[in-house]
């Protein structure tokens, strides 16, 4: 089963609020995968003055398939509502739905069967929107910064980037230049 690692660069956080970050970092995250239904061994956050960083072990490959019932009108319904149903339910006729019995009437029943998608896809979702919705205490400032890559400084010629909490490009690892704006 595949392992998750997430590492937060946190240079102008205080290091008394990393402690916390940590365990909101993983709360989030570990909130967001449950959710998505991707259900893991186990997660361990760390904190260094400088860093997060999260470790979520034993992932599953994919979301698991989810199978559907949508209770649809009446047997004998008008035709509006018949339709509303099929476009609701992803029908593209009434035999594909099965007909149901209960105390009121007949109804159609849709049986709906939908696959997984890939734990990267639903990962490459959730941590963009767990770092735009972290809650920090003190708002980070990206401006003068260090390359990952090749350790040069980085400066933005943008003025309006320096109050933006995510950096408009990041540097390039796999070349070891910056692609700094």
């Amino acid at each position: 089963m595949p392992d998750l690692l997430l590492e937060l660069l946190s240079e102008e956080i205080p290091a008394r609020m990393q402690a916390r970050a940590a365990d909101d970092l993983k709360r989030l995250v570990t909130d967001a995968l449950v959710e998505q239904g991707l259900v893991y061994e186990g997660a361990k956050a760390f904190a260094t003055p400088r860093r997060l960083t999260l470790v979520v072990g034993g992932l599953p490959a994919r979301q698991p398939d989810r199978h559907e019932e949508r209770k649809g009108p009446r047997v004998g319904a008008p035709e509006k509502a018949l339709e509303g149903f099929l476009k609701a339910a992803g029908l593209s006729s009434i035999d594909e739905a099965t007909v149901q019995s209960d105390p009121k009437g007949d109804f159609y029943v849709a049986r709906i069967h939908k696959h997984g998608r890939a734990a990267t896809e639903v990962i490459a979702e959730i941590v963009p929107a767990v770092i735009r919705a972290f809650p920090w205490p003190k708002s980070m400032r990206w401006g003068p910064g260090r390359c990952a890559g090749c350790g040069r400084s980085i400066r933005s010629s943008r003025p309006s980037a320096r109050a933006r909490r995510i950096p408009r490009s990041w540097p390039s690892r796999s070349t070891g230049s910056c692609r700094a704006t």
